[in-house]
């Protein structure tokens, strides 16, 4: 208890010192404040109904699995949709990965009782009672039923090029990875963080203890607002593993995750640095959000007394107002409905390595992550991987470890822009030339994320030269056409007929402007790189 109260007093004697606060800790004790928005649920926030009820299914129509694809390219002469429907049949088990992330969304919604009504912050999260989070695991468990097949249920979400993402799920890293990645991969697969509840023991299922998973619901559901765009777009699809479903493959990987970590010491020292470099990133908002933002009121003011934070102009009164208000903005944040009941919190990270490679077999998929034991995990098996795997995953690491200000600039609407002009492929071929270009003849060699960000940027500036070109020669031919256009007006402007100059211009200059244009067209077939150059 006194180690506790320690830490508690360092948070917040650090918390005051933070301008930010101390100005919204002031402004708040004068009575200044307001009622935040849940920017997850009035991000425009709908309904994706799947059309599994309606009249016969046309070939050009979308296929009611809900994979986003047309019916003659997807279910026809495999799914009899027309006889599911006839029959009022269950539909559930011929949903695609995405159809069932679509409906696992509307029965989110359906339990938080949410619409597309922007909600306060407060009204979001006071929807997450005992019943809602019963409701959400129930759903959960319907459409991913414990006697499914989910060996080809993953089979059949394979595609030419998807990768299997098993890194730090917080938004700012995992939105790094997926809009990095979707440049290149067709789809982005991602292990849902929801337990599933018949996976652990009744002391720790949802369904039977919801109360105490009142706070892990809520992120977790943040989590899936957060990625529905990318969902609804066909770009990332949530999947659920074997070790779901089968216990004993669950006990056993977790066993060998542990053998290899007693055995091998350079996984040791790498999962020891990863430990490090996630306590960086979390660990200061997870003591804030699980010590003070936690911690009663009556607690607060007792540090704050023994504290002598009076001395810097602050009052304990003002303290509670502004601990208050972040209590009600924090997205992840839930206060417990009594002083009896704790909260489990789980850090997920796509599950350990063996069932996630039996996962990336499954469905195809190489693997990517943004934690260095998870790459060290890779490179340690890489004789044991797939050609998927030894093909895609040294590339995916230098270019998720690329040190590229520009990248950050990448958002889902590149994503779909490549999709849209049917670039993804040539820009995948571009970057694997590149790549084979760059890399050393270690593959996992921390060099080679370098290596691959200089010989990019070289292909960056390629394209921007061209591109700076075909704008010299069009605005010399420009002029050029202009001067001759004038010589040739010059007896139609002598006699009055001014007007013609314009056309005389235009005649002049046509075909010289139609070979610019062309070039221009040309360019993004050319020069793949100018994918690149809006980033900049």
């Amino acid at each position: 208890m006194l180690l506790l109260e320690i830490c508690l007093k360092k948070q917040l004697a650090a918390f005051s010192e933070i301008p930010c606060v101390r100005g919204n800790w002031l402004k708040h004790e004068v009575g200044e404040g307001h009622e935040g928005t849940c920017k997850y649920v009035t991000i425009a926030f709908k309904y994706i109904r799947l059309d599994v009820m309606g009249n016969k299914i046309g070939r050009n129509q979308l296929c009611p699995c809900g994979s986003g694809k047309k019916y003659k390219h997807c279910c026809e002469n495999k799914v009899d949709w027309n006889q599911i429907r006839k029959k009022r049949l269950d539909t559930i088990p011929h949903l695609s990965i995405r159809g069932r992330n679509l409906l696992f969304v509307n029965k989110i919604a359906e339990a938080l009782q949410l619409d597309s009504t922007p909600h306060s912050m407060k009204y979001y999260k006071a929807a997450f009672t005992k019943g809602a989070v019963i409701k959400i695991h129930e759903a959960l468990m319907e459409i991913w039923t414990p006697d499914i097949d989910i060996h080809n249920t993953l089979k059949n979400a394979r595609s030419d090029v998807s990768g299997l993402y098993i890194g730090d799920y917080e938004p700012e890293y995992i939105l790094k990875g997926l809009v990095r990645h979707s440049t290149y991969s067709n789809k982005l697969l991602v292990v849902d963080p929801f337990i599933y509840p018949l996976s652990v023991r009744e002391k720790f299922n949802p369904i039977l203890k919801p109360e105490q998973y009142r706070t892990q619901t809520l992120k977790n559901v943040n989590f899936w607002f957060l990625l529905f765009p990318w969902i609804e777009a066909g770009i990332v699809e949530i999947i659920r593993t074997p070790a779901d479903f089968d216990p004993k493959l669950n006990w056993e990987s977790m066993k060998q995750g542990k053998q290899k970590y007693e055995e091998n010491k350079e996984f040791r020292k790498a999962v020891d640095k990863s430990v490090s470099e996630l306590s960086d990133r979390h660990l200061d908002k997870r003591a804030i959000q699980l010590q003070l933002l936690s911690a009663p009121n009556s607690y607060l003011e007792k540090l704050f007394d023994e504290s002598e934070l009076d001395k810097k102009g602050l009052t304990s009164k003002g303290l509670i107002s502004f601990i208050e208000q972040q209590r009600e903005a924090d997205p992840d944040f839930l206060e417990t409905l009594d002083k009896i009941s704790g909260q489990l919190h789980i850090f997920s990270a796509g599950g350990n390595y063996n069932v996630a490679m039996l996962t990336a077999n499954l469905t195809d998929s190489y693997l990517v992550t943004d934690l260095y034991a998870k790459w060290k995990e890779i490179e340690i098996d890489r004789e044991n991987t797939d050609a998927k795997n030894k093909e895609w995953t040294p590339f995916a690491k230098a270019f998720q470890n690329l040190e590229l200000k520009f990248l950050n600039n990448l958002s889902l609407e590149h994503a779909l822009i490549l999709r849209k002009e049917n670039r993804l492929e040539s820009l995948r071929v571009f970057l694997r030339k590149v790549w084979k270009s760059a890399r050393t003849t270690d593959q996992f060699s921390e060099a080679n994320a370098k290596l691959l960000a200089e010989e990019l940027n070289e292909e960056i500036i390629k394209a921007e030269e061209e591109w700076k070109q075909i704008d010299r020669n069009l605005l010399k031919w420009i002029g050029a056409e202009l001067g001759s256009g004038i010589a040739a007006a010059g007896p139609m402007i002598a006699s009055g007929y001014g007007q013609f100059l314009a056309a005389a211009i235009a005649t002049a200059g046509t075909i010289n402007l139609g070979v610019t244009q062309s070039e221009r067209k040309s360019f993004k077939s050319k020069y793949p790189a100018a994918f690149f150059l809006k980033l900049k």
